[in-house]
């Protein structure tokens, strides 16, 4: 019994066999009936004996080109190319069916050269030299993620490495670029100068402004001050006559004949004490008297009725 069931064992064990997909590794199983839909991840598997695994590695993965080329004048350019990809892990099954294990050869490489033809003829050699080499990375990149969509592989990036172009070709655009480069460092430094001059130009004039507005508000503060002072004088003025008529209203009003007989008196007694000789007519309406103040000084005046 024990001998019985240790054949039936080593029967089975002849019968099947074992698959190791490592890390960072899908693989695909055919069988005699065809192909397993099943992807097989990473582990050891159970497979029959007549079973064979296909491994496909999912990590990115990167292949270098080196790509010749034509300008759009038709000058032979070189260009040093790298590409990076991935299997995408869960269409696994369908690239082994559609490209196999050389999908690389089949599909991506004949791509890559494609689109690098194609692109790199629109340029000319001086622009895929220097100024457009990042826009023809990204068109590149762009024509070959369009050609393989839904073939089951993940494009990450084309790069564009180096370009050589025919020595003497080189040289006679290095030397261009270089009076280019110059020209604008030239054409900097007068926009630069330009650009103070204005700046200048243009704080002078405000400078100038303020100066005249200044002198607008001096000017006018000036003429203020002088209408002003007239303004007042003028009212000085008007009040002083006022207040001489004020005054000259109240003596009038207030005037008696006493009081002007009290001024005659006043006056006689200074034209009295006056050192000149004179003869004075005294009197009002009424009755005249005629003074010889001649000589009054020394106590001699007489009266003349």
């Amino acid at each position: 019994m024990i001998r019985h069931i240790a054949l039936v064992c080593m029967v089975s064990s002849a019968a099947c066999s074992y698959a190791h997909v490592g890390s960072g590794e899908v693989a695909v199983v055919r069988t005699p009936d065809g192909v397993n839909q099943r992807v097989y991840t990473p582990g050891d598997w159970h497979i029959g004996v007549f079973d064979h695994a296909t491994k496909y590695s999912v990590r990115s993965q990167e292949r270098e080109e080196r790509l010749d080329v034509q300008s759009s004048d038709g000058l032979g350019i070189t260009l040093e190319t790298s590409i990076r990809y991935h299997p995408i892990p869960n269409e696994v099954v369908a690239l082994d069916q559609e490209l196999g294990q050389d999908y690389y050869s089949v599909l991506l490489g004949p791509t890559l050269r494609s689109q690098a033809r194609r692109v790199v003829g629109r340029f000319k050699p001086e622009e895929i030299y220097s100024t457009q080499r990042e826009v023809i990375e990204r068109q590149i990149r762009e024509g070959v993620e369009a050609a393989i969509k839904g073939r089951h592989i993940q494009l990450e990036a084309v790069l564009v490495r180096n370009v050589a172009l025919p020595q003497q070709l080189q040289g006679t655009i290095t030397d261009k670029l270089a009076q280019e480069q110059e020209a604008l460092k030239q054409l900097a430094e007068d926009q630069e100068k330009l650009l103070a001059t204005k700046a200048e130009a243009e704080r002078q004039r405000i400078q100038a402004d303020a100066q005249a507005q200044a002198a607008r508000v001096q000017a006018q503060g000036a003429a203020d001050a002088a209408r002003i002072a007239a303004q007042a004088a003028a009212d000085a003025k008007r009040l002083d006559g006022q207040a001489t008529a004020d005054y000259q209203r109240l003596i009038l009003s207030n005037l008696t004949p006493a009081m002007l007989r009290l001024q005659e008196i006043d006056a006689e007694r200074a034209f009295a004490h006056s050192p000149n000789s004179k003869l004075v007519l005294m009197g009002g309406a009424g009755a005249h008297t005629l003074l010889d103040l001649r000589g009054a000084g020394d106590g001699k005046a007489s009266p003349y009725p």
